[in-house]
């Protein structure tokens, strides 16, 4: 989404978070308080908004940038040493981004420490609808959410919110020199996610719930068998 003199192109983020606030409250044990709680439950159950997931786990931050990431096969050269070029964008491999929320927030909104928005609802409310407020927002801020579902609490309930254009966080000039990145090429992917399963990041590590831990069982089940009917045809062949 962006906007431009008034005008807004692209899916809107506040009016899926008035239809979920409708729908979603018979669904709740509690009620939140303000706009900025039901932002942050409406994320966690994939309504798009203008929050962006990040974790102070190192493991949960590897974890998204494979689980979904392309995956080839290594080839002869060490891929090792054209990752270490200074090339910020490729195409063969995906990236965790590292960031200090601190630098960040003193560079969009002069606030040293990553922002309870929730709990200083009114400091912060021009971030609800940024492209009708009046407000500096601009910059994405990096905001802490309250650990109200135990999904948060697996992620660690940090994010960045954006302000007025959804851009990605790299495109700021201003906040480039601040975003180191870690490229983990495709020709990895495989051996990170099989590393990830046994130290016990999983999806239902980072979505705990008996849907995830089954698909995780399920999953688990049906890599043995594949590794269990190579061993047998590999040991035929012989």
């Amino acid at each position: 989404m962006n906007s431009h003199g008034g005008a807004v192109t692209g899916i809107n983020a506040e009016r899926m978070l008035a239809a979920f606030k409708r729908q979603a409250s018979t669904f709740l044990e509690g009620v939140p308080t303000n706009d900025f709680e039901w932002m942050f439950i409406a994320q966690h159950h994939g309504v798009p908004t203008r929050l962006l997931d990040w974790s102070t786990n190192a493991l949960v931050a590897l974890f998204f940038a494979v689980s979904e990431a392309e995956s080839r096969e290594e080839c002869e050269k060490m891929v090792g040493e054209e990752f270490v070029e200074e090339n910020e964008f490729r195409d063969d491999a995906s990236a965790v981004y590292i960031i200090d929320p601190g630098a960040v927030n003193e560079e969009a909104s002069g606030y040293h420490d990553p922002i309870d928005i929730a709990d200083n609802f009114e400091d912060w409310k021009h971030y609800l609808n940024p492209t009708v407020s009046s407000g500096n927002s601009f910059l994405p801020i990096c905001v802490l959410a309250p650990h109200m579902t135990s999904r948060i609490r697996a992620q660690s309930g940090i994010f960045t919110l954006h302000g007025e254009n959804i851009w990605p966080v790299d495109y700021y000039d201003a906040l480039r020199p601040l975003i180191t990145k870690i490229f983990i090429p495709f020709t990895a992917t495989n051996s990170i996610r099989e590393s990830l399963d046994l130290v016990g990041i999983s999806h239902s590590f980072i979505y705990p719930s008996l849907d995830t831990i089954a698909s995780d069982i399920a999953r688990a089940e049906r890599q043995r068998h594949n590794e269990e009917k190579l061993d047998h045809f590999e040991s035929a062949e012989d």
